[in-house]
């Protein structure tokens, strides 16, 4: 899969060897037995410290973002995407044109907490300041809202209007402005919640260690780190550097998550006041998705069916009673006595909101509100590459190696950090 979306620079990237990822694990594990360190979401996210508000309705699964546009003015060398469309607001596939149909959104799934997120919010600040107050005059008054920016265009006339809106936490990428704390301190004692949320770039690790208690100082409650990730619009800045990737759903750079494991670790052993989290790419990739299919999903089910614990819809086995040829149908409750009945496994099936409806999908119409619809669709599941089953399954030394079988997949959130290799 990676070959085929890389095409012909697959070949220039540094991939791990099985030598480099014995030693990483061996670190990993390591840095994780520092006392003070935090497990939870199965081992997925790692931190020192509570999560932010934010964070806990994430790893809730009650969480909803927004995308007000697809333009950015910070240039960060690690950016995922071009950051130059036009796009009007969306949340997952579906466009929201009207704030208010948004709300009505939010409202209608039982969100618990919402964000605005770019591209860069404050390029789009009527829009974006619109659909927060749209949130808090519409929705549950519990309902926790944030901002991510990268706080180029901050000034305290706009945080003051956010927060009057109803804005509860506003999150810094200070990667995009050369780790400057300035913006931070403005919104600290306007915005109640003050959270910087950047990549764990390798090589600012000791600026980064630094860096812990001047947040503290500058009023920043939460550090929130990701991994960084290789993408074919990043790619050419990214293979400048002397980084290590590693296959998955998505390319990963092993130096970022040791990064961040470091910080965290620093932390804990220091007691700082500062949390510090690590949201791990897989944490996203299987309770974010998780979170969406089982949200969704609830509302497609019948004739019995259940959500699993990864949120897809289970449809129950069945039991068909075979005869032999030339032979009499079987007694009605002596089936299960034959020799040759068979059962057959469960179905799984994953829910998707769509604007549009597709007739190749089974699905159903929501009216969300008096004027705005979306449909859910019923889509066959299929295994999912790189989730191993919180079963017992494989020795731990080989579970690179291990498939797990469609109905591992569908049934539960793989535990623990990704295997290396």
């Amino acid at each position: 899969m990676n070959a085929r979306e890389y095409g012909p620079i697959f070949n220039y990237i540094n991939w791990i060897t099985e030598e480099r990822a014995r030693l990483a694990t061996q670190e990993r594990a390591r840095l994780l037995q520092t006392p003070g360190v935090s497990v939870s979401c199965l081992g997925t996210k790692i931190h020192h410290g509570p999560l932010s508000p934010g964070c806990r309705q994430c790893s809730g699964l009650a969480w909803s973002c927004l995308f007000i546009s697809g333009r950015c003015n910070g240039r960060c060398f690690y950016c995922p995407a071009p950051q130059n469309m036009d796009d009007p607001p969306m949340s997952g596939s579906v466009p929201f044109h009207h704030a208010q149909d948004y709300a009505d959104y939010v409202r209608f799934f039982g969100f618990g907490g919402a964000s605005v997120s770019g591209g860069e919010p404050f390029l789009d600040f009527d829009k974006s300041l619109a659909f927060v107050q749209a949130l808090r005059r519409t929705c549950d008054p519990a309902l926790h809202i944030w901002l991510y920016t990268n706080g180029i265009l901050v000034t305290e006339d706009k945080l003051q209007k956010l927060a009057a809106a109803g804005l509860n936490e506003i999150r810094f990428d200070i990667g995009a402005t050369d780790y400057d704390l300035k913006f931070a301190r403005q919104a600290a004692g306007i915005v109640a919640t003050v959270t910087v949320e950047i990549p764990a770039v390798p090589e600012e690790a000791g600026r980064l260690e630094t860096l812990l208690p001047e947040l503290t100082a500058a009023g920043v409650s939460h550090l929130n780190l990701h991994q960084l990730r290789l993408t074919p619009h990043n790619a050419r800045h990214l293979l400048e550097h002397d980084y290590t990737y590693i296959h998955g759903p998505k390319v990963t750079v092993l130096e970022s998550e040791l990064c961040a494991l470091k910080l965290v670790a620093h932390a804990a052993a220091h007691k700082l006041e500062l949390a510090v989290n690590y949201c791990s790419f897989v944490y996203k990739y299987r309770f974010q998705a998780a979170a969406s299919r089982g949200r969704f999903g609830v509302l497609l089910l019948e004739n019995g069916e259940l959500l699993t614990d990864s949120g897809h819809i289970r449809t129950a086995a069945t039991t068909a009673a075979a005869t032999r040829p030339g032979s009499e149908p079987p007694v009605p409750g002596e089936e299960d006595s034959l020799e040759t009945n068979q059962a057959s496994s469960p179905t799984y099936a994953a829910a998707f909101v769509r604007p549009l409806a597709n007739p190749e999908f089974a699905h159903r119409e929501i009216s969300v509100s008096a004027g705005f619809t979306v449909f859910l669709e019923r889509h066959p599941a299929r295994p999912t590459a790189g989730a191993a089953a919180s079963a017992p399954v494989a020795d731990p030394d080989i579970a690179g190696l291990y498939q797990p079988s469609l109905e591992e997949s569908c049934e539960w959130i793989a535990p623990g950090l990704g295997v290396y290799f």
